[in-house]
């Protein structure tokens, strides 16, 4: 059975100066509500992938692999490693579908409650927390399961329903590994292979120019530049790929 929605709310004060009158109303805003997160974050790269989470900070590649895609109503969506639940709340807004997401980070799972509200599509999210390892919901549940870079291979095919579709859109580090052999090791039919190697690592390198006009700006330290460039850049430079995968449950 799946979990029951927890309407968790909190009362957030403005961080702005009483000089603003259009700042300084309650977070009851999207960009507000967004904004007080990411300036809660410890890492400022956060904000670089806006509330989707992945490359591109938009939704173009995930609507690349939405085609041919039958979603209504009916249709029930999960999010999985949601974060701020960007791609669920957009999946819900756009299509009036259920969705779901999990994440261990209680507070971005909040901030997703707080969006959705404020979206007004909250009758359609429920947002829990819980691991990728782990999912608390019945086997064969969900029409769909996207995510970006965290899941569990072998929980997403359990909840999934026959002939349902998991979206991935992910970085992967060994060149060797072909997606038909992540298919076949996932026990997944392959839809859709795209390679966006060359988009992520243009978005990564102008994150790369973003952290060191930071780091010149004194926002951020010396190593927290060096973090960040090995982070977003090394993988790409050692053959790592990046792909849109689309793969169906038989």
């Amino acid at each position: 059975m799946i979990l029951n929605r927890q309407n968790h709310r909190i009362e957030l004060e403005p961080k702005f100066g009483s000089g603003n009158s259009h700042m300084a109303q309650s977070l009851n805003n999207k960009t507000q509500r967004l904004q007080q997160w990411f300036d809660d974050q410890p890492r400022w790269d956060h904000a670089s992938y806006g509330e989707f989470m992945h490359v591109g900070g938009n939704q173009t590649i995930f609507q690349i692999a939405l085609e041919e895609q039958e979603i209504t109503t009916e249709t029930k969506v999960l999010d999985t490693a949601c974060a701020v639940g960007g791609n669920a709340r957009w999946m819900a807004s756009l299509y009036g579908c259920q969705v779901y997401g999990n994440d261990i980070d209680e507070q971005a799972l909040t901030v997703a409650r707080d969006l959705a509200e404020i979206e007004n599509i909250s009758e359609l999210c429920t947002f829990v927390k819980a691991p990728v390892e782990d999912l608390p919901f019945d086997d064969n549940t969900f029409d769909m399961v996207m995510t970006t870079d965290v899941y569990d291979p072998a929980e997403v095919k359990r909840v999934l329903k026959p002939g349902g579709s998991f979206i991935v859109v992910s970085l992967f580090e060994d060149p060797k590994v072909t997606p038909l052999q992540l298919a076949e090791s996932w026990g997944l039919e392959l839809e859709i292979s795209l390679d966006v190697t060359d988009l992520a690592f243009a978005f990564n390198r102008a994150k790369e120019t973003e952290a060191r006009l930071l780091h010149e700006s004194k926002m951020i330290g010396a190593r927290e530049l060096i973090e960040i460039m090995n982070e977003s850049i090394v993988p790409y430079t050692r053959g790592g790929r990046h792909y849109i995968l689309r793969l169906r449950k038989n």
